[in-house]
């Protein structure tokens, strides 16, 4: 029958067997140690112990290039060669992860940062090519050939917009001018001129007729007036003493001091009405009129084509400085008489 005491705690003596193995294990290992010290001194020093992994530090990185580290007081080692050789260390050296970068300037050091290096010439400028102008080729017009009497001064006059009628390739230059035509022509060639009358509600002048604000522009600014009973008749043919007088008028020539003189270049001067004769003498003084076929037969009376009305026009601007002034033979010019 069992006991139901627990068993006792006391320890029970060693035996002679377990004594024996005991000092057999310090024996051996008291042997080891004398055999290791005997070969290496150095190994009895505790910073050169070796432990399991688990126990080491981590790989250290090595210094920074130009950083010198101190050879061992405790390493005695020496290589065949009479260059001292440190000894390797335990642990494996670690390469280095990327590029070594610069050490930090010491405290105090004032680091001045590179100035940008300039460019020796500027950036050409971009500039966006510019579109040629348009060539305006030559005019030409079925019924005006090159040896046409009036060809240089209609040719002027449509490349500038005088006259801008012209359809179907032709010009029509021997067809009669009305008052209307030529008021639209002088409007044009006088477009910056300023009022100088006010303008007259003619009663054959409609408001939204197309040819009233060049009525009303040759009115104003002195180049053309009305018929008796408040009338401007703008269909009628207008003959060519009408043409001289309003280009006269309008570029205020100066009434001239030679009058019967100055018209004596005319074999039909007496054709020229009273009211117009001073006109007409300015306007030769001022190279205005131009006769065709002769230069001396005036035909005052008749009605004017478009060819002489571009003819004429066209010197009107040459005394105003718009445009060169051209030589042609049918251009009249006074002759100097003696007093």
């Amino acid at each position: 029958m069992s006991s139901s005491q627990p068993p006792s705690g006391e320890r029970n003596p060693l035996g002679l067997d377990e004594l024996i193995a005991i000092l057999v294990a310090f024996g051996t290992m008291g042997a080891i140690l004398f055999w290791v010290t005997g070969k290496n001194p150095d190994r009895l020093n505790a910073r050169n112990w070796q432990f399991p992994a688990v126990f080491s530090q981590p790989a250290v990185t090595p210094a920074s290039p130009g950083i010198l580290t101190p050879e061992s007081p405790s390493s005695d080692l020496r290589s065949p060669a009479t260059t001292p050789v440190p000894s390797k260390p335990d642990v494996a050296p670690v390469a280095p992860l990327g590029r070594i970068l610069p050490q930090t300037p010491p405290v105090g050091v004032i680091v001045v940062p590179p100035k940008p290096i300039a460019r020796s010439t500027p950036d050409p400028a971009i500039t966006k090519p510019k579109a040629d102008k348009p060539k305006i080729g030559p005019v030409r017009f079925s019924d005006v050939p090159d040896k046409y009497w009036a060809r240089p001064f209609i040719v002027a006059l449509v490349d500038r917009k005088i006259f801008a009628d012209s359809t179907d390739n032709k010009f029509r230059p021997d067809e009669p001018m009305t008052r209307a035509e030529l008021a639209r022509l002088i409007q044009r060639m006088s477009d910056d001129k300023e009022p100088i009358r006010k303008p007259i509600d003619f009663k054959d002048v409609k408001d939204k007729s197309p040819v009233a604000p060049a009525i009303d522009h040759t009115v104003t600014t002195g180049y053309l007036k009305g018929y008796p009973n408040n009338e401007f008749r703008p269909d009628k043919n207008i003959p060519r003493v009408e043409v001289i007088t309003a280009l006269a008028s309008g570029l205020n020539l100066k009434r001239s001091a030679k009058t019967s003189k100055t018209l004596q270049i005319y074999t039909d001067r007496k054709k020229v009405p009273k009211w117009a004769v001073d006109k007409v003498a300015a306007a030769t003084e001022a190279g205005i009129v131009v006769n065709h076929p002769k230069r001396a037969l005036l035909q005052p009376n008749r009605t004017a084509t478009r060819a002489e009305v571009a003819a004429m026009i066209y010197q009107a601007m040459a005394k105003k400085g718009q445009v060169p002034a051209k030589s042609s033979e049918y251009v009249v010019k006074p002759v100097k008489l003696s007093k």
